[in-house]
């Protein structure tokens, strides 16, 4: 399923001119799973910020996940109730957030991650500069919409081929150990991939000679024992993992082989 995501209003805040700008210099910056209720654009002045999110639009890849590295000359542009995560890779940072209302993307949004061109980066820099006058600001924000819509700027992420049911299950399970989130149940992906756990089954023994619970289950005990690698005991991995027990957590180790 898809993280538990608190939400966090910014529409209201773009209302006088349809966008609002915030700047973060906090040290070990860190924001645990939310979303907004407008577009977000993020990108780093100084420094380097892990983002991950999930896409949680019926008809619109429910469920697909990803995560980007972004330091300078990056960014990344979510849609509105779009869940996401975002820390700081280095201890000091510094990043704009810039909350955009639906009439000043009008369409014009090209979202995801992407490496800034020239223009767009010298325009944004210019729009946290303390000497931009405030007047400037409005036809600034349209430009670098724009900018971004038709510009150079160039996906970090490259359009691939489009994951395979089985491929989308792990990417899912993956991201929510990598971030330290319960990992969802069989049926819990199945439904928000929205397919039957038959096919879902059928998809992952055809792809990976294995049922989902086994790939879940290996998955569950290949992230224990790097925990416990790194110095964890049996029942802070247990803790961690979701596990009821370490007792649950132990008896998935013996029955999982390396």
């Amino acid at each position: 399923m898809t993280p538990h995501a608190y939400l966090s209003p910014k529409l209201a805040l773009t209302a006088p001119r349809g966008f609002d700008l915030r700047c973060s210099g906090q040290p070990h910056y860190q924001r645990d799973w939310h979303m907004h209720d407008c577009a977000m654009l993020l990108w780093p002045q100084t420094g380097s910020l892990k983002t991950a999110w999930v896409n949680g639009h019926a008809g619109e890849n429910p469920g697909q996940a990803g995560s980007v590295q972004l330091s300078r000359s990056t960014a990344i542009l979510l849609p509105t109730a779009t869940a996401h995560n975002t820390k700081a890779s280095t201890q000091k940072q510094r990043h704009g957030e810039l909350y955009l209302a639906p009439e000043v993307l009008k369409g014009r949004g090209s979202f995801g991650a992407f490496r800034l061109d020239g223009a767009t980066l010298a325009m944004l820099d210019a729009l946290v500069s303390a000497a931009l006058d405030p007047r400037s600001a409005e036809p600034l924000v349209d430009a670098i919409v724009m900018q971004i819509a038709v510009g150079r700027s160039l996906p970090l992420l490259p359009e691939a081929t489009p994951p395979s049911l089985g491929q989308k299950m792990v990417s899912r399970f993956g991201l929510a150990l990598e971030w330290d989130q319960q990992v969802p149940l069989v049926d819990a992906v199945a439904c928000e991939l929205g397919v039957s756990q038959r096919q879902l089954q059928r998809a992952c023994l055809q792809e990976f000679g294995a049922s989902p619970i086994d790939i879940r289950r290996r998955m569950l005990a290949s992230r224990a024992r790097e925990l416990m690698a790194q110095g964890q005991t049996l029942a802070q991995t247990s803790l961690q993992l979701g596990f009821a027990s370490s007792g649950h957590l132990g008896r998935l180790l013996r029955a999982v082989a390396h």
